[in-house]
């Protein structure tokens, strides 16, 4: 590599300049050969100083990259071995380096937020729905709301379950359409406040007591989810799959349920004031306790499965009744509801 640099070098100084003076003004008076000689040399040394520089420049910034890509990679694997750890602190700590390291590397922030869903669902599975207490009137459905609470938030309980759902949370380690999956997760008393889960997966998560309030949970698939007694005021939760889910005594003041999948679920006492149900599928859903009039029902399709609280007028509310045979409604998108 060196001999070739030489040779390299002492063919621009040499030979190339006298072609090109050669060529260029053949008519070059020989008293001044040699000045014009030494000048075209002397340019063609700083444009060889100048490509040697910018070629030094190119091989230190790719050593750079590859160096910091190593270290990444190093601080990955501490931070995954660290999330093994006995020690609660020494786990919380990994937890945010690997959102540092997300921040850092945006190619690894996919990664990162499966190990983070892996660690949430590890430490932290639900019961199974075969384990679930099973109401008898709406009396007991209030008093099984506040027995299944845990008796402390996740934040006391398991500081860093709390942890890692607020980084997945803010949702800048991933893209919005990558699907979080937290399915057949205990989160009960958990704060995600303005929690980022649009489209997660978080079917048959207990999510009892938590607080989501202004959470964007658009897409969702929260089928079968225990939601007794949570706080979802200001929740966005257009399109959302509950089917099966239990709303007891849920606080949905100001919520956007439309076009929300709300087939057999179960929202007796559910606190609806200024809630958005329009074009919801209540099919056999339980509105026992609840003010529906004061919620916006527009186009929700009900049947004669659907059990509505005493005295209230569906058909006044603009809610649509279909038979057994009538198929899903199709939920219009975002932007072709009415705000």
């Amino acid at each position: 590599m060196i001999c070739s640099s030489l040779l390299l070098v002492a063919f621009v100084s040499v030979v190339v300049p006298r072609y090109l003076l050669s060529w260029d003004a053949p008519g070059t008076p020989a008293s001044d050969r040699a000045k014009a000689i030494n000048d075209i040399r002397t340019t063609l040394l700083q444009g060889l100083a100048g490509i040697a520089l910018l070629v030094g420049a190119f091989f230190s910034w790719r050593q750079l990259q590859v160096s910091n890509q190593g270290q990444i990679t190093q601080r990955f694997t501490a931070a995954a071995e660290q999330l093994g750890s006995p020690s609660p602190d020494v786990r919380l700590g990994a937890i945010f380096a690997l959102e540092r390291i997300a921040d850092d590397s945006p190619y690894d922030r996919v990664t990162i937020a499966e190990v983070l869903c892996a660690f949430v669902q590890r430490t932290g599975p639900a019961d199974p729905p075969s384990a679930r207490p099973v109401a008898r009137d709406p009396a007991h459905k209030r008093e099984l709301a506040l027995m299944h609470r845990a008796a402390d938030s996740l934040s006391v309980r398991c500081i860093d379950r709390q942890a890692a759902m607020t980084v997945l949370g803010r949702r800048a380690l991933v893209p919005n359409r990558y699907v979080l999956g937290l399915a057949r997760t205990d989160l009960r008393g958990a704060r995600l406040v303005f929690a980022d889960l649009e489209e997660a997966d978080l079917h048959y998560s207990d999510l009892s007591d938590v607080n989501l309030e202004s959470a964007d949970l658009r897409g969702a698939d929260l089928t079968g989810v225990w939601l007794a007694g949570s706080f979802l005021r200001g929740a966005r939760l257009h399109q959302a799959d509950l089917r099966s889910a239990i709303l007891w005594h849920a606080r949905l003041e100001e919520a956007d349920l439309r076009a929300t999948d709300l087939s057999s679920a179960d929202l007796t006492g559910a606190v609806l004031n200024g809630a958005r149900l329009d074009q919801a599928d209540l099919r056999g859903a339980d509105l026992t306790g609840t003010e529906a009039s004061r919620a916006s029902l527009t186009g929700a399709v009900a049947d004669a499965s659907t059990v509505w609280p005493r005295g209230f007028d569906a058909a006044a509310a603009g809610v649509v009744t279909a038979d057994e045979s009538a198929p899903p409604p199709r939920p219009q998108t975002w932007y072709d509801l009415p705000r």
